[in-house]
């Protein structure tokens, strides 16, 4: 990295954490896929924090999950020094570092099936985007898109309106801000050529610009997010859960895990109904979300 602009920071993790679980999950996410860059024992990503271009890379901790408490950061200021503690924050809520998954794993005693799921993820903590409103554009670009036009256009965003760093022959894609989005209205429109997905994009970063969301009441947050013209259903609920990490109810919109629910619990139907979805998941309690969420990354890796 360029000692331009260097700190080194000690981010608190709890306990258990396993960094090799982040990378795994990292290296098929495919929203982001070309906008990191994992090595077996580190993790480069970018971003803005109060605006600031920066660059974090994450080494792998020595300790086993169990003892995980902390993790070793060398954040790189692209431009102009930041304030560290911002820095600090984008990581902790980018990896979840903060999340006890200790009531997940207590209320996974008795349930065999689940048991077995997290044995093989023990210590993954939920991997969100980046930022909410990265997840709030995904949302809006992917909707009954093919993937790889999703990726073309969310990479249009980086090039019209965010950077590009690169950094020992790898490109690094840090994504504009909702400010930097409206700044280049005109330009974001001719790079999508979609008026609808302009027009989702656009009004996602107005209400990420002049509304504090991170502090509403669950609610408040779903109901806000449903105001973004061309959201419905799924695309606040998964900007709830995947973007800003609530994870205190179900998706209960996503068929691919009412699906999954249906085959790991072996239920004898090919999709469970929400009402099930919701009866099975009912003892887990507040982390009813990281419980679909592990189901979900454990059928995905069991597949690829």
């Amino acid at each position: 990295m360029s000692d331009q602009f260097p700190v080194s920071l000690t981010v608190d993790v709890s306990a258990p954490y396993d960094f090799a679980q982040s990378r795994r999950f990292l290296d098929g996410f495919t929203p982001c896929s070309s906008d990191h860059h994992c090595e077996l024992a580190r993790l480069t990503i970018g971003g803005f924090a109060d605006g600031r271009a920066f660059l974090a890379r994450l080494e792998a901790p020595e300790t086993p999950p169990a003892e995980t408490t902390e993790l070793e950061v060398q954040v790189e200021w692209v431009d102009e020094p930041g304030d560290p503690a911002v820095a600090d924050s984008w990581v902790t809520a980018f990896l979840s570092l903060q999340d006890d998954l200790g009531p997940l794993y207590d209320a996974a005693e008795g349930d065999d099936v689940f048991q077995a799921v997290v044995e093989d993820l023990y210590g993954l903590h939920h991997v969100r985007f980046p930022t909410p409103f990265e997840c709030a554009c995904w949302a809006a670009l992917s909707q009954q898109t093919p993937t790889s036009l999703a990726k073309s256009q969310k990479r249009s965003l980086v090039e019209v309106a965010g950077r590009e760093i690169e950094r020992d022959g790898v490109t690094h894609r840090l994504f504009p801000t909702p400010e930097m989005i409206l700044a280049r209205q005109p330009e974001i429109e001719t790079a999508l050529n979609n008026n609808r997905k302009s027009k989702t994009v656009l009004g996602a970063a107005e209400l990420f610009a002049d509304t504090a969301l991170h502090g509403l009441p669950d609610e408040e947050l779903v109901a806000q997010l449903e105001s973004v013209w061309g959201f419905g259903e799924w695309s606040s609920e998964f900007v709830f859960l995947r973007g800003f990490g609530r994870l205190s109810r179900v998706p209960s919109s996503e068929r691919r895990l009412r699906s999954v629910v249906a085959e790991l619990y072996d239920l004898g139907v090919g999709e469970v109904s929400k009402d099930d979805l919701a009866r099975i998941g009912e003892r887990y309690g507040a982390m009813r979300g990281y419980w679909a969420h592990y189901l979900r990354v454990w059928a995905f890796q069991r597949d690829e």
